[in-house]
């Protein structure tokens, strides 16, 4: 039997990480790690976990979103950070490859896309 993807789900509001864990819920190869709302809460179960995948936004409190992705690559340079996010601007995506993010995704994308 193939081992799940462990996934953290960090999203600072609550019904966007509900449908997120519901959609991923679904999917039999995922397995939700139980992301927090706050940057640092969801690095620490970076560290604590060692995640396959974190699902992240960029506007969150407390941490700018590319600090955030800086600290995920650093205390656990296999964990792959796909963004999920708002801002279509070309200057924040350039940003979030540059800070060692995986992959970005808008919040407007399908279920299927994700």
């Amino acid at each position: 039997m193939n081992q799940k993807v462990r996934i953290v789900i960090a999203e600072d509001h609550t019904i966007l990480r509900e449908g997120l864990r519901s959609l991923l819920s679904s999917e039999p190869e995922f397995r939700d790690r139980r992301g927090g709302r706050r940057r640092p809460r969801s690095y620490q179960v970076c560290e604590k976990f060692r995640p396959d995948l974190i699902l992240t936004d960029l506007s969150m409190p407390r941490m700018n979103g590319m600090e955030a992705i800086k600290e995920i690559k650093r205390q656990s340079p296999k964990t792959k950070v796909l963004v999920l996010t708002v801002h279509k601007a070309e200057e924040y995506i350039l940003a979030t490859f540059r800070a060692g993010a995986n992959g970005y995704l808008l919040k407007d994308s399908t279920h299927a896309e994700l």
